[in-house]
């Protein structure tokens, strides 16, 4: 599979049934080197790719094909579902078993037998695919549900070529934000606000918070009460919230310390997997610690004041 990966490109063809004369629309492909001719009732794409990738097959009216992986090789869209490449085929048969999954389920326990037996066939085909795009494509699917563990195996299981594909993409830089957010790495992405304390030599902490937490004003009474304990000219604080609501927020910060500095939606290009979650940063802008609960933040000061 890793040819089809590098930059010089690969031809394919496509082939399928017009439904109602609609002739597949490619506009949408991003590619320029495309021949469609129809004969009977019958379409046929010929075209050069410069890398593997996902399209949906059809027109605005009718859809041949919900998820068709564009490789090397002769493609052939039946119902729905495309063969010929190694990734279609796998896509093809991957639906053929989840369709007899669903009809083997228990009725009174369908859904959590379903979901059992669907994370173990996708993770196997995951496995037997990972050199191709169908496995790239699934391995990001899975990992939306997955702790960033799990998503980074699936994600370090596949072949270089593939991970490097846009289909991977939301779970690479899921995986390359968990990097940049291990202690020890510095912290490039920081608001002025944010910047400027560490000038200043002093240490931050970054809060990441919404109001919609469970308890969320008892954990802000917690952190107030713990960091009250250090020196101004020592710590800065620095919550910053994921609501989406200005007034929310705005009215969830009424009662904070008025020395906290605080911002809304900024990442910092930093892992959010759960709120709420805190990053501990050196004046030098280095992750000192990184904690989920007010008990691992407590630890973590402690050890470094």
């Amino acid at each position: 599979g890793g040819g089809m990966f590098r930059e010089r490109g690969f031809d394919f063809t496509i082939e399928g049934a017009m439904t109602a004369g609609e002739v597949p629309d490619t506009t949408g492909w991003n590619m320029t080197d495309l021949e469609i001719d129809t004969v009977e009732g019958r379409y046929r794409i010929a075209g050069h790719a410069v890398r593997p990738c996902v399209v949906e097959l059809g027109t605005d009216e009718v859809t041949y094909c919900s998820t068709l992986f564009i490789e090397r090789g002769d493609i052939v869209v039946e119902e729905w579902r495309a063969t010929g490449t190694a990734a279609n085929d796998a896509r093809t048969a991957m639906l053929s078993a989840t369709d007899s999954l669903a009809w083997s389920c228990p009725e009174g326990e369908y859904s959590e037998a379903y979901e059992r037996g669907y994370d173990s066939l996708a993770r196997a085909y995951i496995e037997a695919n990972r050199a191709n795009l169908y496995g790239g494509w699934l391995a990001e699917r899975l990992s939306r549900q997955l702790p960033i563990d799990e998503a980074r195996e699936l994600f370090e299981g596949l072949t270089s070529g593939v991970q490097r594909t846009e289909a991977v993409a939301p779970l690479r830089e899921r995986v390359a934000r968990d990097d940049r957010s291990q202690v020890g790495r510095r912290v490039n992405a920081l608001p002025s606000e944010v910047a400027s304390v560490l000038d200043e030599g002093r240490y931050v902490l970054i809060d990441f918070w919404a109001s919609w937490n469970v308890d969320e004003s008892v954990r802000a009474d917690k952190l107030r009460t713990l960091t009250d304990q250090f020196e101004a000219s020592e710590l800065t604080v620095c919550r910053i919230s994921m609501d989406n609501s200005r007034e929310q927020w705005q009215s969830a910060i009424e009662d904070d310390p008025t020395e906290w500095i605080q911002l809304r939606g900024e990442s910092c290009g930093l892992a959010i997997e759960s709120l709420p979650i805190s990053y501990l940063l050196s004046p030098k802008g280095r992750i000192v610690a990184r904690a989920e609960s007010i008990d691992e933040l407590r630890q973590a000061l402690e050890e470094l004041f």
